[in-house]
């Protein structure tokens, strides 16, 4: 097979893929675009070889084979849609989508167009999640009883908005909806879906001018297939400042958790160590070197490498658009739960078309910033 040549959409978070591709002899970057004009002349200026397209519609109209999505988070799963249709395949930044309705046309279209679509969520490659994920596979921590996980980020230092009045999405988004990072390994690790979630979220207190009304916590509760119960929490308005992930797993047999001070060290506690508590920094288990110079402390390389993988060998990639539903569909629920009194919702399995099937016409969104234009 030829080399997969790679369009971006998005070239701030999108060059994270493009350096690597231009250390690969198996893919090529020959083509991108991006609606901020500062970003569009830098690039030119850096990459003058590299098709720079006016507009997202030419990219996919161009002779890419795949594209990378790394453009304004709500606008993912159109975006996805419009490639897969043209014939690309799709790696798509987190989350998967908006709104139901959107979850229930990407897992359509990626059915009927029979194109690969993987979402990179990058932290189910770290050392800590692999480790984490081999060690209860192996049995050593017995039935999962229960898991907790937290993304904790302050954003205030990046509260502005741009020359043109936009401002980030984190900025107005309900900060629930982005817990792919949170849920995502908790999935990889135990093998299990969410099946239903109760959520609560804060006042705004930390940050009260900010553009739409945005608590600045929420949690939600899930329960699993195997009847395991998640803890997720996610704050982007917070004192604890920074930037930092957590996960725990509680087995019928061991536990596991990360350092919350040093979140790349694990600590377990397991029968075959006698119950005895034992720390350690987990290392990438495979093509350390290639990942080591690569963004986020190199998980970043580990979701294009395998979408490349995956695309090349005409193979399924890993967190495919149902693995990117289950990640994405506990967060949009458990806003609407925490702004309906804290009501539980199921979730559906978007593997079966008889539970999209209700959610088609589902378009409820939070607003956006009346200033905020779309990528």
């Amino acid at each position: 097979m030829n080399k997969l040549r790679v369009g971006i959409i998005g070239l701030k978070r999108g060059m994270s893929f493009g350096r690597q591709l231009f250390e690969r002899d198996d893919a090529e970057f020959v083509g991108a675009c991006d609606h901020d004009s500062g970003v569009r002349q830098r690039f030119i200026d850096l990459h003058p070889d590299i098709k720079l397209f006016d507009s997202y519609e030419e990219l996919i109209d161009s002779d890419i084979d795949a594209v990378v999505l790394a453009s304004y988070c709500p606008d993912h799963a159109p975006m996805a849609v419009q490639a897969l249709r043209a014939g690309k395949h799709v790696l798509s930044e987190v989350t998967a989508f908006h709104t139901l309705a959107q979850g229930v046309e990407l897992c359509r279209t990626v059915e009927s167009t029979g194109m690969a679509y993987m979402m990179a969520e990058n932290t189910c490659y770290s050392p800590v999640v692999e480790e984490m994920k081999r060690i209860h596979h192996s049995g050593q921590t017995g039935q999962l009883i229960h898991a907790e996980c937290e993304y904790v980020h302050d954003l205030r230092p990046e509260w502005k908005r741009e020359e043109d009045g936009r401002i980030h999405w984190r900025l107005w988004q309900p900060c629930i909806y982005y817990c792919t990072h949170s849920l995502g390994p908790i999935f990889l690790i135990s093998g299990d879906r969410p099946v239903s979630v109760v959520g609560i979220e804060s006042g705004a207190f930390i940050e009260p001018s900010w553009p739409t009304p945005r608590a600045d916590v929420g949690v939600a509760l899930i329960q699993m297939a195997s009847g395991a119960t998640v803890k997720l929490l996610l704050s982007f308005g917070n004192s604890r400042g920074g930037c930092t992930h957590h996960y725990v797993v509680y087995g019928s047999k061991g536990h596991m958790e990360t350092d919350r001070m040093n979140p790349s060290r694990l600590h377990v506690r397991l029968p075959e160590n006698g119950l005895e508590w034992q720390s350690s920094e987990p290392t990438h288990p495979r093509l350390a070197e290639r990942a080591t110079s690569t963004g986020h402390g190199g998980i970043d390389f580990y979701a294009l490498h395998d979408f490349i993988e995956a695309v090349r060998a005409g193979k399924l990639p890993p967190m495919d658009v149902y693995d990117a539903a289950d990640m994405t569909l506990p967060g949009i629920l458990a806003h609407r739960s925490a702004v309906n009194g804290s009501q539980p919702f199921r979730i559906p399995d978007f593997r079966q078309e008889t539970e999209r099937h209700p959610h088609e016409n589902d378009h409820e969104a939070p607003l956006r910033d009346i200033n905020q234009a779309h990528s």
